[in-house]
Formats: structure tokens, C-alpha cells, sequence
């Protein structure tokens, strides 16, 4: 039985989803879409890089996915920006029949996009968003290793590494780690101006970003325009751990090393496929328990932004 599966996005990480389709075990017709040809021409170039001979997917390139009209995709992973996302999910939906979705984040800009991507997608059997961390082999041998998961601390510091677009990796990383739910965000700490952002129409913001969940764990987040050194540390009861991602080493508080990496998208793309086609499930957070998270981040970042930029608006333009 061959599958189809769909991607809907052929930019830097759509290509990297792509390559990591030659890994998977089961026989894949995968469609990438995109409106812009050299997109296409890139993602095209990346598939050859990992085709082999033996290889036993078939690729083909789309500008658009009314060419799908009515068919059946097992799979459709939406890896656009984040700008105008709900609108596409909302045509993909009407335009396909789709078992399973696979979304990147930032999931949405605005509360009403993410309501109205909730209540579109709430029927389906499965609906995942790619904050990765859980999946990563490496942090499951972390917290496999970590007996008192709740309540934790967790802090991440950094030099520019992007707060507003990847805060939701991290709320999502201690929401997982603990079990818990997020109760509240602050956002007092955060500078007083917003900046221009490395991608080109977004915006980003240095300072500090603060969580809190439902069984007391906290969540810490700085970003600063000062140099520092890129590292996570987690601290639960009787046990801490500096993990520097970067260099692929976590050490825990007794001084033992436990080495890892982070995996590229282009190494979890195969098992993360063969996990939905063979169970209906995967290791990515589900769109209800993403959604929570979303709406706390996006709500207040919101505020912030109104409060400090000139004119209101409704749409935060991170991705």
C-alpha cells in the first residue's frame, strides 16, 4: 500500500521535511506545493541531494493545491509562514479529504486565527504541532533520567535567538516535561520597543518572558542583544541540568555528561510519518493542548505590542 502525503510550503523548512521523507519505510507519493517556482526549483534540489536508486517514494511539484481537488491525502504538513496560515488550512480542508495534519508553528498571528483554525480542524482523527522537542531522542533520555518531573524551573538564555517566534518550543517543552498546564505569562520584563527581525516582515523583541503552570513549575525566557552564551537549564527536586544544544552536551548536577544533539528536521521527518501511518499517533503535542499554549503567548505578546507600537492591531507578525 503506497500513502500520499502532502507538503504545503516549499521554503527552507519545507525542503528539509522533503529530504527527511527518504527515510521513511513505508512507500510515500509525496506532493510539494508552492506557489513560487523557485521554491519549488530549491526543494526540487534538495530532493535530488538525498534520491537514491533504491529509493521508493515518488515526488512530484505543485503551484497549487486546487490540483489535488477531492483526493485523498493521508498526510498534508503545512510548513508556510505563519502569516495568512489559518486561511490556507481553512482551503486545504475544504479542497482535500485528509486523514492526519502535521502544522508548523508559530501556529497562528492572531486569537481569531487560531480559534478559527480550532474549530475547523476539531473532527479530525489527528492534528499535531511541530514544537520537535518531544520527540528528540535526546531529551527523552534527559527526562527519562530525571525522577521528580513537577514542579521544575526551567530557564533559557541566549544572545538574539529569537524569543517571540520560539518561546512556544519551550512553553511546549515544560509543559511536557511537567505535566502540567500553563496558568499565566509575563510580560513585564520583555524592552520597551520591538525590532525588526532577521526574516524579512517580522518583528522580534529582546528582554524576558515568564510562565507559570499549574503545578508551579517556571518557565524563564531571555533573550538579550548583548552577548551570552545559547544554554537551557532545567532544576527540579534534588536534581538540575545544563543543556547546551549547541554543542550537543547536557550536564546533569552530580557532573555526569550525557552527549545528544538536536536533531535536524530532515532526521525526524521519516519516523515521525511512519508513526502517524502505523498508529494514528505521534509524539508532537496535539492541536488542543499547542492551542493553550498559543492563545496565553499570542495574548499577551499581543498586548505588549499595542501597548509599545504604534497603532493597534490584531495580528502579531512573528512566524
Amino acid at each position: 500500500m503506497r500513502y500520499r502525503v502532502a507538503i504545503v510550503g516549499a521554503g527552507q523548512l519545507g525542503s528539509r521535511y522533503l529530504q527527511g521523507m527518504v527515510n521513511c519505510k513505508l512507500p510515500l507519493d509525496v506532493i510539494v506545493i508552492d506557489p513560487n517556482k523557485e521554491s519549488l526549483i530549491q526543494a526540487q534540489k534538495r530532493w535530488n541531494e538525498v534520491d537514491t536508486v533504491d529509493n521508493i517514494h515518488s515526488v512530484e511539484f505543485l503551484k497549487s493545491h486546487k490540483d489535488l481537488n477531492n483526493k485523498l491525502v493521508d498526510i498534508v504538513i503545512v510548513s508556510t509562514n505563519s502569516t495568512g496560515r489559518a486561511d490556507l488550512i481553512v482551503e486545504l480542508s475544504n479542497q482535500m479529504k485528509i486523514r492526519y495534519w502535521v502544522i508548523e508553528k508559530v501556529l497562528a498571528q492572531s486569537i481569531d486565527e487560531l480559534n478559527l483554525i480550532s474549530d475547523k480542524l476539531q473532527n479530525y482523527p489527528g492534528v499535531w504541532i511541530n514544537t520537535p522537542r518531544r520527540m528528540i531522542k535526546w531529551y527523552q533520555e534527559i527526562i527519562a533520567l530525571t525522577p521528580d518531573r513537577s514542579p521544575i524551573t526551567c530557564m533559557v538564555n541566549g544572545k538574539d535567538w529569537g524569543l517571540a517566534c520560539n518561546a512556544i518550543h519551550f512553553l511546549d517543552l515544560v509543559a511536557w516535561w511537567s505535566g502540567e498546564k500553563i496558568v499565566s505569562i509575563q510580560t513585564d520584563q520583555l524592552d520597551l520597543q520591538w525590532h525588526k527581525a532577521k526574516r524579512n516582515g517580522y518583528w522580534e523583541i529582546f528582554g524576558t518572558l515568564s510562565a507559570l503552570y499549574s503545578n508551579g513549575s517556571m518557565l524563564t525566557l531571555n533573550s538579550t542583544s548583548d552577548d551570552m552564551a545559547y544554554q537551557v537549564s532545567v532544576k527540579t527536586e534534588g536534581m538540575g541540568w545544563s543543556i547546551q544544544e549547541l554543542d550537543g552536551i547536557a550536564t546533569r548536577s552530580d557532573g555526569k555528561e550525557f552527549p545528544g544533539k538536536l536533531e535536524y528536521q530532515s532526521e525526524i521527518t521519516g519516523r515521525l510519518i511512519e508513526l502517524i501511518l502505523n498508529t494514528g499517533s505521534c509524539e508532537l503535542p496535539a492541536l488542543e493542548d499547542s492551542i493553550c499554549l498559543h492563545m496565553k503567548l499570542l495574548g499577551v505578546l499581543l498586548d505588549d505590542w499595542n501597548l509599545k507600537m504604534p497603532g493597534k492591531c490584531t495580528k502579531l507578525p512573528i512566524t
